[in-house]
């Protein structure tokens, strides 16, 4: 990624205003008592089985990672703005120049679904799961058309997001 002055980013930030909206930034979901006696079953039965193989290291990351999905899990998520425009795509305040970045998919199923996926071109970065909540897919499609290209293999979400969904993750 290109490295601009300071004032030359903040600028290209404030430009970036063809398409505008604010999201979560994660997915939060309901989790009733169930989920909570089901999640403390089935960590205490990995717990238990490293305990018997004799993997104190299992057990410990299990834990571990219960305390965090625990923690994380009960925060409200906090808003965060994206923003789309000729110079590249901005969420949270972080400029994604279009050079940086790949293919785009935008996954249109409401109401279960509505997200664009960007996938940067670097392999050590991240892919970004955007929200579209009420923008116009089409609109953002035939912009994003001008500046990358579309993956229209991805069909569907990905079965990560989907099982993140499934487990209230």
């Amino acid at each position: 990624m290109k490295s601009f002055p300071t004032e030359v980013e903040e600028a290209m930030i404030i430009a970036q205003d063809r398409f505008a909206w604010e999201v979560p930034a994660f997915m939060s979901y309901e989790r009733g008592k169930t989920w909570y006696f089901g999640f403390a079953v089935m960590c205490t039965l990995l717990i238990a089985y490293a305990i018997w193989s004799a993997n104190f290291l299992f057990a410990f990351i299990i834990f571990l990672t219960a305390i965090i999905i625990l923690l994380v899990g009960n925060q409200s998520p906090r808003q965060i703005l994206i923003q789309i425009g000729d110079n590249g795509i901005v969420v949270d305040g972080r400029l994604h120049l279009f050079q940086d970045l790949d293919t785009f998919s935008i996954i249109y199923q409401p109401p279960y679904s509505k997200v664009l996926y960007i996938e940067p071109r670097s392999s050590l970065a991240q892919r970004m799961r955007l929200e579209l909540d009420d923008q116009d897919p089409v609109e953002i499609r035939s912009h994003l058309l001008r500046y990358m290209r579309e993956d229209l293999d991805l069909q569907g979400e990905h079965v990560s997001d989907i099982i993140g969904r499934l487990l209230r993750l």
